[in-house]
């Protein structure tokens, strides 16, 4: 395991040191050359002494050791690059600290000499060699490429599920001696950790039954830290919940008022409103049928009292109404029993069991389908599969990494050594069989990916985290390598994803249109494994809670929870900086007071060696980012997210290694002012700026500098456009440009060298208004292969004569303002071959009637989404136009009549999602019996209907 950490600090020294003198280079590639030698003779004395413990305790030892020498060596290298080890940088004194760090890495050499004797001596002069398994990372490269993580396999539970569904949408709860009191049934999934309580839950949650049954569904992930105190946050979270659905019931619109009010934000007393919000959910839980699904709670009692007050019934309420709305939550500990003074009643209390053999063996092969290599050997040595399947104690957390283990062994041998393993580490605590399984799939995974996966223990638990964001992150701590050299390092970093994805140490939260990784999140326990080895290797530590430990590399500081004193540890290279806890994400960010002020300033100055910097909620002085950011020179990736930061300083220019850039995400409603140094990054590959907020930019701003630019997203625009398009890297695959005002701004994008002469864009989206596209203009991106996404916000010329004209490369294409006025126009999109994702909305068409006729196909259409379109009317699709339709959504659509007849030809048809429709529109479809476009909804699996009183009752 401890190689992870040689090997990076060995390509980091080597990479930084090429900047420097040659006799401090030569003594520096010399160093890193000695440590990848001896790391690859620990590591091949550590697979050949197997299972000789006292060999492993000593070749574990030298590994520490060995790490020791590579941090401070990469040290001594990058504080002389950055001038670190002196109060001020003096080029007279530069040749005196060269030699100083010369001598040092010398003396480095020495050591690592020295544990290559010891090793040496240890081995003696035998001359035998233990057969090596075949290498995992070759192996993987075999795998069939249908392997996947992120199915839901599961076994054993459709009994519990159609129990629990039952429970749920069952009309009528036995009454109490007092008629006043509405009861709010609740269902708990208990289980020990790994035991499948959240798949459970999201089963239940999904059910067909339950999303006909309930108008509005809520889900919330809590963590550790969730007690009484987050009761305002408990408030704030439902409301965000379902004022995403847009309804237009009354107790929703006044949620919308309520909610937005300055005080509910964050900006002063919000008591007041709290009430209000809490008093206006309380009549929305009794009217309406909701139901709440906190997942992961590690302590009921806290919120028994929050969700007692959110479901009382007021005594002006008429009597003998009971509430039909539920709470599900899932925990590891078993809650007591409701009180006689409680609002609350409990229904059931499910107890997650361990899968039964049979059970077990049936979700262990069908992880072994997968793989031709798992079916062969399943087969053939079907008692050795049954032993270690033992092992796993029926938890299916561990049977399915154990199963995803296998498939990547080609083996018996290789089996038989998996199992060996097993047999030594079984511990006798109940998690011991998932925590043991767990390890040993980190300890089996690849060379290259065992630093992706441990930097993922930095989240915060339960987090979330964009696939991009985490990818960006890797490139910029120097994980990811193109071993074949013709990989961009983005393409790169997505190959690993895709691997790690595969070996099921991350879970896909959510997937984008076309079924790649969106969000990712950890397992809490295989998060636990993350944290407790990457502490181990000083790869990583979280603050407070290992306070004590003053070497890691990287850290993640919650300055809310910590005492205010930062880490004694300026050899840093990546820190995840926040002030609110993980919980309060995107609440209470905008403060008035001076409480929770930090000093970035200080941050900079203690740790100049960062390379990644993510500072996420934290409220500075005036609103400012310090001038001292730009002593951060080695800082490849900087993210600034939730936070009050209005203003970058000039200094930014000077972080001339950065890559990143992301911006994108602030807190204030004030202009954002851009300084005109970003043409002076020239390494940088992203640019993230805030959206549709009123930026600065200046007309001057210039981008010439930045030859290997790939994102720019979210930049206003300006003057500078004329001068500064025909500048952008013919490398730029993804651009963003809000705001634009005149006619030659707009045409200075179609008329750029990136779309006239290159074919590199992949996304583009243009936001522009008092002004109108031209179908000329559009029609210069006909030509472009690699554009897949396109979103145009602004009104577009809309004539017969001159339709516009897309290109047929769009996976994606979103339509917003355009005021498109001929149904001819929208027909047009049906040519586009690749289409997956068409979204009409606010007002992109302004026809009253669309039909989409037969010789108009959307032969590759999967999503469709039609909102915010108030004069649309009349809506008909002829049978056989959308063959592979999944997925449609109707939002806010006011004078539609009625559902299209030709939905009922739809086969593939598995989601309707309808929101904020009027009554007379979900009353045609969702009364069984009087319902007169009933027919058309009741096949669709996945039929979701809000803002509406009734149920469907299929």
């Amino acid at each position: 395991m401890a190689e992870v950490v040689v090997s990076l600090a060995a390509e980091n020294i080597q990479e930084d040191s090429n900047a420097l003198i040659s006799s401090v280079k030569s003594e520096a590639h010399a160093l890193c050359k000695d440590l990848k030698e001896l790391e690859k003779s620990l590591v091949d004395a550590e697979r050949n002494s197997r299972p000789a413990m006292a060999n492993n305790e000593q070749i574990h030892a030298w590994f520490a050791e060995l790490r020791k020498i590579a941090h401070e060596a990469e040290d001594s290298v990058d504080s002389l690059v950055s001038g670190t080890d002196c109060t001020a940088f003096s080029s007279l004194r530069y040749p005196i600290r060269a030699r100083r760090t010369s001598k040092k890495l010398q003396g480095l050499r020495e050591d690592v000499n020295n544990i290559k004797s010891k090793l040496n001596n240890k081995e003696g002069s035998s001359s035998k060699k233990v057969r090596s398994v075949r290498d995992a990372r070759h192996f993987d490269q075999q795998t069939d490429p249908d392997i996947g993580a992120d199915e839901d396999i599961v076994v054993g539970i459709d009994a519990d599920v159609d129990r629990l569904v039952k429970v749920l949408v069952k009309k009528k709860i036995e009454d109490d001696a007092d008629p006043h009191l509405s009861l709010m049934n609740v269902v708990a999934i208990v289980g020990i950790g790994g035991s499948g309580k959240t798949t459970l839950a999201k089963n239940i949650y999904y059910h067909r039954k339950v999303n006909n049954h309930f108008n509005y569904k809520v889900w919330l992930t809590l963590n550790q830290d969730w007690d009484a105190s987050h009761k305002h946050l408990l408030l704030f979270r439902i409301v965000q919940s379902i004022r995403g659905s847009n309804s237009s019931s009354g107790s929703v619109k006044k949620l919308h008022r309520v909610s937005s009010l300055p005080s509910y934000r964050g900006q002063g007393d919000s008591g007041d409103v709290s009430l209000k919000v809490l008093k206006t959910l309380q009549k929305l839980f009794r009217t309406e049928s909701c139901l709440v699904v906190l997942d992961d709670v590690w302590d009921w009692e806290p919120f028994r009292g929050i969700i007692d007050e959110l479901f009382q019934v007021p005594p002006t309420s008429s009597p003998g109404v009971a509430c039909t709305s539920k709470i599900l939550f899932t925990s590891r500990r078993l809650p007591s029993p409701a009180g006689a003074d409680t609002h609350l009643k409990w229904v059931i209390v499910h107890e997650t069991k361990s899968l039964s053999q049979q059970d077990s063996w049936e979700l262990f092969k069908k992880m072994l389908s997968k793989s031709e290599n798992g079916k062969r050997l399943d087969k053939n040595y079907p008692g050795l599969a049954m032993e270690m399947v033992g092992k796993c104690k029926g938890l299916p957390l561990s049977i399915v990494a154990l199963g995803r283990l296998l498939t990547r062994k080609g083996s018996i041998e290789e089996w038989e050594r998996v199992f060996s393993q097993l047999k030594g580490e079984q511990g006798s605590h109940l998690y011991g069989p998932v925590n043991d399984i767990l390890a040993l799939s980190y300890s089996e995974l690849p060379h290259h990916l065992k630093p992706c996966f441990l930097y993922l223990g930095l989240l915060s638990e339960d987090s979330t985290i964009p696939a991009g964001v985490l990818k960006r992150m890797w490139i910029a701590e120097g994980f990811v390598k193109d071993q074949q050299g013709c990989k961009t390092p983005e393409v790169a970093a997505k190959d690993l994803l895709d691997e790690l994805v595969n070996h099921t140490m991350v879970q896909i939260v959510t997937k984008t249109f076309t079924d790649k990784a969106n969000t990712l999140r950890l397992h809490d326990m295989m998060r636990d494994i993350c944290i407790k080895i990457g502490r181990t290797l000083d790869f990583l530590t979280l603050f407070p809670s290992y306070s004590d430990q003053l070497h890691s590399r990287r850290a993640a500081i919650n300055l809310s929870k910590s005492a205010g004193a930062l880490p004694n540890n300026a050899g840093l290279r990546s820190l995840m900086l926040s002030q609110k806890s993980s919980t309060s994400k995107q609440y209470g960010s905008r403060m008035n007071n001076q409480q929770g002020i930090v000093d970035l300033a200080l941050v900079f100055e203690k740790f100049k060696l960062l390379r990644v910097l993510e500072i996420k909620g934290i409220k500075t002085y005036n609103g400012t980012m310090p001038k001292e950011i730009g002593s951060l020179i080695h800082l490849r990736y900087l993210g600034i997210r939730s936070t009050n930061i209005q203003q970058l300083p000039r200094s930014i220019g000077k972080l001339h290694k950065l890559l990143t850039l992301d911006y994108w995400d602030v807190t204030i409603d004030n202009e954002i002012r851009l300084p005109n140094v970003f043409w002076r990054l020239e390494r940088l590959r992203h640019l993230f700026l805030p959206n549709e907020m009123m930026t600065n930019v200046m007309a001057d701003m210039r981008f010439d500098g930045l030859r290997h630019l790939q994102t720019l997203w979210g930049i206003k625009g300006g003057e500078w456009m004329l001068t500064e398009m025909n500048k952008l890297s013919v490398s730029l695959t993804k651009l963003y440009i809000q705001g634009i005002s005149d006619e030659a701004q707009l045409e200075a994008v179609f008329g750029s060298s990136i779309i006239k002469e290159h074919d590199n864009l992949y996304a583009l989206c243009l936001d522009w208004y008092s002004i109108s596209l031209k179908p000329e203009s559009l029609s210069k991106l006909s030509s472009k292969n690699n554009l897949k996404k396109l979103r145009l916000m602004g009104r577009a010329l809309d004539k017969p004569q001159l339709p516009l004209k897309f290109p047929d490369s769009l996976w994606k294409l979103e339509l917003y303002y355009t005021h498109l006025e001929e149904p001819e126009t929208l027909n047009t999109l049906g040519k586009l071959p690749n289409l997956k994702f068409l979204g009409l909305s606010k007002g992109s068409f302004t026809g009253r009637k669309w039909t989409i006729r037969k010789e108009i196909k959307f032969e590759s259409l999967k999503e469709l989404k039609l909102s915010s379109l108030p004069n649309l009317k009349e809506w008909e699709i002829e049978s056989g136009t959308t063959p592979c339709l999944k997925k449609l959504s109707i939002i806010s659509c006011m004078n539609l009549k009625q559902l299209p007849q030709g939905l009922q030809s739809i086969k593939t048809l598995e989601t309707l999602d309808v929101r904020s429709m009027p009554t007379s529109f979900n009353r045609r479809f969702r009364d069984v019996n009087e319902g007169e476009d009933f027919h058309i909804v009741s096949r669709i699996p996945n039929v979701w209907v809000k803002d509406s009183c009734t149920h469907l009752f299929y």
